[in-house]
């Protein structure tokens, strides 16, 4: 009987993706093809990122030995890139370990059509995570040319700042704490937008003229050499 590690991934921890309903289609699968599940590892991240822990984890289970089967849903749940794919397969192989990509098939990476189909579904992977960044700058270049304004909303009424100015202007001064009380925000919020508009208020330093000699010139006393 094959015994077989288990690695399920999703991006987020919402927008209907579990990672546990992959480990359950995962354990079913093992219990058709009778194979004994010895390790189930996880991730919630993005698969582009290259500090998985729980695929960490399960390679190391893989180097223990004791690992015949590495088993996932699918190529794109393990790699964030063909040359990833190709770096991971290379790395089971060397502890004589399978990789099965179960929606798949059960492909047998020890063989050149097995490595050549896992290649090609890795590069539409691939593909599909550029389409993806670039409907996603299409989208915020959209907003941007309608006016709308990206990023975090502004968590400061700015129409509140003179008022903030003058309770922090009062002798003794309101604390950061009671204007964001009073105004709304967060103190260290307020604390840099009436920094801000202290630096701007303040009229620019005049620079003094250097005392010059006679005929416009510098004078500077003569060293010995």
């Amino acid at each position: 009987m094959k015994r077989a590690l288990l690695y399920a991934r999703v991006s987020t921890a919402d927008k209907g993706q579990d990672y546990a309903a992959q480990l359950h289609e995962l354990r079913a699968v093992a219990k058709h093809r009778g194979w004994t599940v010895v390790g189930e590892f996880w991730d919630v991240t993005s698969g582009a990122k290259a500090q998985r822990p729980g695929l960490t984890q399960a390679l190391a289970s893989a180097h223990r030995g004791a690992v015949d089967i590495f088993a996932a849903v699918a190529v794109d749940r393990i790699a964030r890139s063909v040359r990833n794919l190709l770096d991971l397969v290379d790395e089971l192989e060397s502890c004589n370990v399978r990789l099965a990509c179960t929606r798949e098939g059960a492909t047998d990476t020890t063989t050149p059509q097995g490595r050549a189909f896992l290649q090609t579904r890795a590069i539409f992977a691939e593909l599909e995570r550029g389409l993806a960044r670039e409907r996603v700058r299409e989208g915020l270049a959209v907003r941007r040319a309608r006016g709308v304004r990206l990023g975090r909303p502004r968590t400061l009424d700015y129409r509140q700042l003179a008022r903030a100015c003058e309770l922090r202007g009062k002798r003794p001064p309101a604390s950061w704490s009671v204007i964001a009380r009073k105004l709304g925000g967060t103190p260290g919020a307020w604390s840099r937008a009436v920094s801000r508009a202290g630096s701007l208020a303040k009229p620019p330093r005049k620079r003094l003229a250097k005392p010059r000699g006679k005929k416009g010139f510098v004078w500077r006393p003569r060293t010995s050499r």
